[in-house]
């Protein structure tokens, strides 16, 4: 029996209606994509500072799947048009053969349906690429960035330290080891890992210096070649091992059987993020802008030992004075052939056009990273205590001085945690079945930690209270933090000593 016209046009409306709904989406606001204000202000719950660079990545990350979006639909409309033309001809054929009757209602449906995926002048651009490279000192919060917009897109994210990176036929990692990461982060679902974010850190470990120049540079311009096709976006061929069986072998133990399977991974929708300290690019930069000569390595020779240490080791960015009598931070004033001064290749530079500067973070950043933010690193300390049945209260002043001693180290937010660490040590040894109840760290506390022979000191003057000296822990936490003294009476139900005096 012979399709009618009908019944073949009600098929390929079946087929089309996707890419039909797919065009009509892409008229209005994307649906699962956040727009830049909702990125920016997901990265403020998490990241204390950097408001500039949250901005560009918002409007980078927000563009970089809007162009994916787009490209997908270009796709599905040209399938579609691929089934009309089909359509087009069988209809042709059966006219000529006389082989059915076509209503006036099918033929202005399928005429609307010609017209609605009918050619647009804009189909034939193609939205360009867009990768981001940050700029900033080591514990500024560059890679949590990362991580937290991966999260909130609910996108695979591999992260790949260019250390280990080499040449193919080297010792060492090929530079396709970040796409097998994401495959594996991805389940091994292709789709996903297309759509996924593969961060390059330590990019600024691969600048050539000038002394290398005209030597075999495996480890640094060989990788950044390497990473030309990747990042510009190609069909990359991966294998990988694929878990495939689990099991036990004769001692119980748990085994799983791998087999290597090839997947072919288009790189063209996945994001680049690349990220550096750039420990000294400043200083090329201050040299620039006040007109000197080019930075030139062979002068740290000429420097004394403290000031090459300062520039290798340093935390501190400097700033140039504007023609308007401004300051700003030299890294902001960053372009393309400051980079190249410091060691990366045009090439390389030219595929990651967004660049964006993370300033050092300030004393009251790091004072604001302790407490504020979620997953604040107080809230987890005051958890992991209360797991053993234990309140830890830590003052105000006391956080303050925390970040003080951070600031001093220059190691920025990563510090913080090693200073905590150094000074809940011996309190978390102590406490877990041992009658504690409560732990009061004040100024006095965290100042004990440089008090001593050496700067990793953990015997700290802490204050322990049992269960029955409950009062006597508030009282103390009053002298230097009514605030915090204020919310332990109400969390325990308590009128304090000084509300029956009427201090308060």
């Amino acid at each position: 029996m012979t399709r009618s016209p009908l019944n073949s046009l009600k098929r390929f409306y079946s087929i089309s209606s996707s890419a039909i709904a797919s065009q009509k989406l892409s008229q209005g606001r994307l649906p699962s994509i956040p727009t830049p204000r909702n990125i920016k202000a997901h990265l403020d719950d998490y990241i204390v500072g950097q408001d500039k660079s949250k901005k560009v990545l918002s409007v980078a990350v927000y563009n970089h799947y809007l162009r994916n979006h787009d490209k997908r639909r270009k796709i599905d409309l040209q399938k579609a048009r691929t089934l009309i033309w089909e359509e087009t001809q069988r209809r042709e054929r059966e006219k000529q053969d006389k082989l059915g009757y076509e209503s006036s209602e099918s033929k202005a449906g399928f005429k609307n349906l010609q017209q609605q995926l009918s050619s647009h002048p804009d189909d034939d651009l193609v939205l360009s690429k867009s990768n981001v490279m940050m700029i900033g000192p080591s514990g500024s919060g560059k890679t949590l960035m990362a991580t937290t917009l991966a999260k909130m897109l609910d996108v695979p994210i591999a992260i790949t330290d260019c250390t280990q990176l080499t040449q193919a036929g080297y010792i060492g990692d090929s530079v396709e080891v970040c796409i097998e990461r994401l495959l594996v982060n991805a389940d091994f679902d292709v789709s996903k890992a297309e759509r996924g974010i593969i961060v390059l850190d330590e990019i600024d470990k691969l600048a050539k210096p000038a002394a290398s120049i005209g030597t075999k540079d495996v480890s640094g311009e060989g990788v950044q070649q390497a990473l030309l096709k990747i990042i510009e976006g190609h069909n990359v061929e991966v294998t990988v091992k694929r878990p495939v069986k689990q099991g036990t072998d004769n001692q119980n133990n748990q085994t799983i059987a791998k087999k290597d399977e090839t997947f072919i991974i288009d790189t063209s929708n996945i994001l680049f993020m690349t990220m550096g300290a750039f420990v000294g690019l400043d200083k090329r930069i201050v040299k620039r802008m006040n007109g000197n000569k080019a930075y030139d390595e062979s002068q740290e020779e000429k420097g004394s030992r403290d000031e090459i240490e300062k520039l290798r080791f340093s935390n501190i960015i400097e700033e140039v004075e504007l023609e308007n009598g401004k300051k700003e931070t030299a890294l902001n004033l960053v372009t393309p052939t400051d980079l190249v001064s410091f060691g990366l290749i045009p090439e390389l530079i030219g595929r990651v056009p967004i660049i964006t500067a993370l300033q050092p973070l300030k004393k009251d950043d790091l004072y604001h990273i302790l407490k504020e933010p979620k997953n604040a690193l107080l809230e987890q300390y005051k958890y992991i205590f209360k797991q053993f049945g234990v309140q830890l209260c830590i003052t105000e002043k006391a956080l303050q001085k925390v970040a003080q001693f951070a600031l001093r180290e220059g190691t920025g937010a990563r510090g913080l945690r090693g200073i905590m660490e150094r000074l809940l040590l011996n309190v978390n040894y102590e406490c877990p079945d041992s009658g504690i109840s409560y732990v009061l760290v004040t100024e006095d506390t965290v100042s004990s930690l440089q008090e001593k022979d050496y700067s990793l000191n953990t015997n700290v003057d802490v204050k322990y209270y049992s269960r029955g000296e409950q009062d006597q822990f508030i009282e103390d936490t009053y002298k230097e933090d009514s605030k915090l003294g204020k919310e332990l009476d109400s969390q325990f139900g308590r009128i304090s000593t000084r509300e029956k005096e009427g201090k308060i």
